[in-house]
């Protein structure tokens, strides 16, 4: 019983900081999980958000049902997706009838505004904790910077989803 408030409380946590959608999640996971629970190595980790990113749904309630699984079974993966989702749908329920008033709202758009940078430090996080397990010489470094600026030229006028296919044909071919 107590695994599972733990877990409870952790993915509680992880949904709490969820604010700017899934790839924020990825450093609370990583905090939460791996470098204060030690419930998961950073390769089980990188793992489980693989999973979580190709099936279908926020990764962030992915990941909690496969943690919760992978560490108390059942019964695990339904205390940590409740919790995931409990913080922003019980902020949700609360500031709903509000939130014409409070949208507008000066300070509330300089909050969110400053909190905006505070998500965009957490997605630079996760690609640097990702991209330094992922490259591991120049020739990788390489490839990914040049599927970045190809994204960045294309400016969504192509899909993603070519540069990762493009990096997996480069990759056959070099690696």
């Amino acid at each position: 019983m107590q695994i599972l408030l733990k877990l409870f409380v952790s993915f509680a946590l992880i949904g709490l900081g969820a604010y700017g959608g899934g790839l924020v999640t990825i450093p609370l996971i990583q905090h939460e999980l791996v470098d204060q629970r030690h419930w998961l190595t950073f390769d089980e980790m990188a793992r489980i958000l693989a999973i979580s990113q190709m099936t279908p749904g926020p990764i962030a309630i992915n990941a909690a049902t496969l943690v919760g699984f992978q560490i108390a079974g059942f019964w695990g993966a339904v205390a940590a997706t409740v919790a995931v989702v409990l913080p922003s749908l019980s902020i949700l329920l609360c500031l709903a009838p509000f939130m014409d008033r409070i949208g507008q709202n000066a300070k509330v758009l300089r909050f969110k505004a400053g909190m905006q940078l505070g998500i965009l430090s957490l997605i630079l996080f996760a690609a640097w904790s990702y991209g330094t397990a992922a490259i591991k010489n120049g020739q990788e470094l390489l490839l990914a910077v040049a599927a970045f600026l190809f994204l960045i030229v294309s400016e969504g006028k192509v899909h993603p989803i070519w540069a990762i296919l493009a990096c997996g044909a480069v990759g056959s071919i070099i690696f």
